[in-house]
């Protein structure tokens, strides 16, 4: 969930700033303007309910980057941040779509990863971090709370891990979105990709066992398969092709992604990121915030370490976090590029930043 109303009211500000028509001598006057614009009161973008998980993912810097404790967030803190969520109305995400169809000529029934950025994440509290949300002991319990706040949910899992049962009580539970992540087509790349402890014939099946319950019980969770772009050759191509062909016969959403953190895994030039942030700059400081296991609050989802923390959800309310002086430092650094050394936002994150439209380095 994000601020859909910021995304708005910022898009004439954006257009500028992305042509161009800013130089670093205006930092002040966009920084002030993006300051007028942005809401007091912060959206969660996401959960993370749990930073454990039993693959070993390639793409995924938790695999060899992240040092952070190994836990489940406590239920009072988890309740403690319901609290302070306030869904969208159904008025403001009608006016969001109608923004969207027009701004980007993106339709309601397009299946494509920036469609599912505007349609299904600016709606819907996201339940993963840097964790497997089936390892989630509460998870079903999460789901029911957010439920019974009217809190749209949604989460991806990697499908080795499901239990049909708990699948089941999920979507009776009122999950809103379950997503799939699969990155080949046989079981023998899965592993590579994942680990181990992945498959692809064991998971295929239990995704159609999902799929049947789904359609038998007719319960609302909305059934999401994804692939992540991890190449760009002729090869991959045909495997994203073959991917989205065999689910066209089932009720699901499918599409295939761009890769996140191209940073830190993959740097083949072929590959294009088709997400909207490619033709714009990161909005996370302005848009959301993401908590994390241990009730830590962050900027965004790549924050594998949580080293850019702001506060703790224990401490302070999300208000007075988001709208600290630490806060506001950090959005100050992504308008005029004066990050400390070693940054992450500077130095590991593939976003392209604010500051780059303004001092030229932005490159066509």
């Amino acid at each position: 969930m994000y601020d859909i109303k910021f995304f708005q009211n910022v898009s004439e500000l954006k257009r500028k700033i992305v042509s161009k028509e800013f130089a670093q001598e205006d930092a002040e006057f966009v920084l002030g303007h993006l300051e007028e614009l942005r809401n007091e009161k912060p959206f969660v973008f996401n959960i993370e309910t749990t930073n454990y998980c039993n693959m070993r993912c390639v793409m995924c810097p938790r695999t060899s980057l992240m040092t952070r404790k190994n836990m489940w967030i406590d239920d009072e803190t988890f309740e403690q941040v319901l609290d302070q969520i306030c869904p969208h109305t159904k008025e403001d995400q009608k006016a969001f779509w109608d923004f969207v169809k027009g701004q980007y000529s993106i339709g309601h029934e397009e299946q494509n990863e920036n469609h599912f950025y505007f349609y299904v994440v600016s709606r819907c509290l996201i339940l993963h971090g840097y964790g497997e949300p089936l390892l989630d002991k509460k998870i079903l319990d999460r789901v029911q709370a957010c439920t019974k706040r009217g809190i749209p949910t949604y989460f991806s899992c990697v499908p080795a891990n499901i239990d049909l049962a708990k699948v089941e009580e999920l979507m009776k539970s009122g999950l809103t979105v379950l997503k799939f992540s699969m990155d080949a087509l046989n079981d023998e790349q899965q592993k590579e990709i994942r680990g181990k402890q992945n498959n692809f014939d064991a998971s295929y099946n239990k995704i159609l066992e999902v799929l049947n319950i789904e359609k038998t019980k007719k319960y609302d969770t909305k059934i999401v398969m994804t692939m992540i772009e991890l190449g760009a050759d002729e090869k991959a191509k045909a495997m994203h092709e073959e991917f989205l062909r065999m689910w066209r016969p089932f009720d699901v959403y499918v599409y295939v992604k761009s890769q996140d953190n191209r940073w830190y895994f993959e740097e083949d030039e072929e590959i294009q990121n088709n997400s909207h942030y490619e033709h714009q700059y990161c909005e996370y400081p302005w848009t959301s915030l993401t908590v994390m296991a241990d009730g830590s609050i962050v900027p965004c989802t790549q924050d594998y370490d949580a080293e850019m923390c702001f506060g703790h959800v224990q401490e302070q309310s999300l208000v007075e976090i988001w709208n600290s002086e630490k806060y506001r430092e950090f959005r100050q650094w992504h308008v005029t590029g004066q990050f400390p050394s070693g940054f992450k936002c500077s130095e590991r994150c593939d976003q392209k930043k604010l500051h780059s439209y303004l001092d030229g380095s932005q490159k066509e």
